[in-house]
């Protein structure tokens, strides 16, 4: 059934807003991702130290928790303290099982996050590792262990969301089934179907005009342990000359007892991502270029408009293999606005990627979803409402909204 973005919510009743949410709310978190899944851990951790409980279930598009396919890489540097103090215990001290190397992780190697002039080969930008500390994770590998314990519903494709009644929310699926809360979180990223249900006339991203292509690649040993010289993690790259530009991350380096115990032949796989500005005049061209059709023809592209990059940096690109497949990866943004949406008496709400979409360069999406969690679940805890009556559902999500949009607008414009 289609459903028109003026009739996706439908008040059954008139009735006013009720003054304080229940005592065991509800909640509907729609999105399996790293900040659905985040809130899921972080409700069950309340619950074993805090009543009432609340209840929760979660939703998710994907067939499957494989689904999505290996995914890319994300870095928690300032909101991992406040990442590991949401989780249950037992998940902090598995989080090694999801870096992507879990024996620099082991050392304490924290990486620099530096930024490579492709002209000069120089370091032109670092952030020493003293300032943070920083774990450096594959995201579907973060993303499993985040499914610990969990009861998550697949094949939920968000169609409808409806008001019941002053308390209640009815989220439907398209395969006909629904499910009643008292809260909907849409934690179902960029291109969030709840976004869309809240802002049915400015919910689109914002395109910005740059072209990126990622690929995965894996590397012997020799060949890795050169680049993990650079740094641990991962680096950037950026050709003043053309305004190209490169991200280079490992996703998975064997540990040391693996490579030991198969004689050294194990790979590492990397992430090679390469960037273009989209306008007229790049590389002299009169109008603006776009992103190849076949593999092939990307995999020639990156190496053509990379060709002139110093080394070790060049080679990178194009050692690309021509049995690639690289990528489309579409730079989007979507800045939150005070009063861009009514968040229906509190049942309706958005975290993460669905609230504030940003681009990867300044890799700080994962983290403010993070924070976004923690915000949102401290509104939930008694002790931090102290006056002669608790706040309304409503009082609550709209100074969870107000915190956030504060913090990420100006996040998502500086991406």
């Amino acid at each position: 059934m289609q459903h028109s973005p003026e009739n996706y919510f439908r008040l059954s009743t008139n009735e006013p807003p009720t003054a304080t949410i229940r005592a065991d709310p509800h909640i509907l978190i729609i999105g399996a991702g790293v900040t659905g899944l985040l809130l899921a851990q972080a409700i069950r951790k309340r619950n074993q130290n805090s009543n009432p409980s609340i209840n929760f279930s979660i939703y998710e598009r994907d067939a499957d928790p494989l689904a999505r396919g290996g995914g890319w890489g994300l870095t928690l540097h300032w909101a991992l303290g406040q990442f590991k103090s949401l989780l249950p215990d037992y998940l902090v001290e598995r989080l090694h099982e999801a870096c992507v190397d879990q024996d620099a992780a082991a050392r304490g190697e924290l990486g620099n996050f530096k930024l490579f002039n492709l002209q000069t080969g120089q370091d032109d930008f670092m952030t020493p590792s003293s300032d943070s500390p920083r774990h450096r994770f594959a995201r579907e590998n973060l993303r499993r262990l985040l499914m610990d314990g969990l009861d998550i519903e697949w094949s939920k494709n968000l169609v409808d969301i409806q008001e019941l009644n002053s308390d209640e929310v009815i989220a439907k699926f398209s395969d006909g089934t629904s499910a009643k809360g008292n809260i909907l979180v849409g934690c179902d990223g960029s291109r969030s179907r709840v976004r869309q249900f809240l802002c049915p006339t400015n919910y689109t991203n914002n395109i910005v005009p740059v072209r990126l292509l990622g690929t995965t690649v894996k590397y012997p040993q020799e060949t890795y342990q050169k680049l993990q010289a650079l740094d641990p993690y991962f680096f950037q790259c950026c050709d003043p000359a053309s305004d190209t530009f490169m991200f280079y991350g490992f996703l998975h380096v064997p540990t040391a007892k693996d490579q030991e115990a198969k004689n050294g032949t194990l790979q590492a796989t990397c992430q090679v991502l390469t960037s273009w500005p989209h306008k007229a005049g790049f590389l002299g061209k009169s109008e603006p270029s776009e992103v190849p059709e076949t593999d092939a023809e990307r995999v020639a592209w990156i190496k053509s408009i990379t060709s002139g990059w110093i080394e070790p940096f060049g080679g990178i690109v194009q050692g690309i293999p021509e049995g690639a497949e690289p990528k489309v990866i579409n730079l989007e943004d979507w800045p939150p606005r005070k009063g861009s949406w009514d968040n229906r008496g509190g049942k309706v709400t958005l975290i993460g990627d669905a609230a504030h979409a940003m681009t990867m360069y300044r890799g700080e999406a994962a983290n403010h979803g993070v924070a976004d969690v923690r915000v949102f679940l401290g509104q939930f805890l008694p002790e931090n409402h102290q006056g002669p009556s608790a706040p309304s559902l409503k009082e609550k999500v709209d100074a969870y909204e107000l915190e956030m949009i504060e913090r990420t607008r100006p996040a998502v414009l500086r991406s």
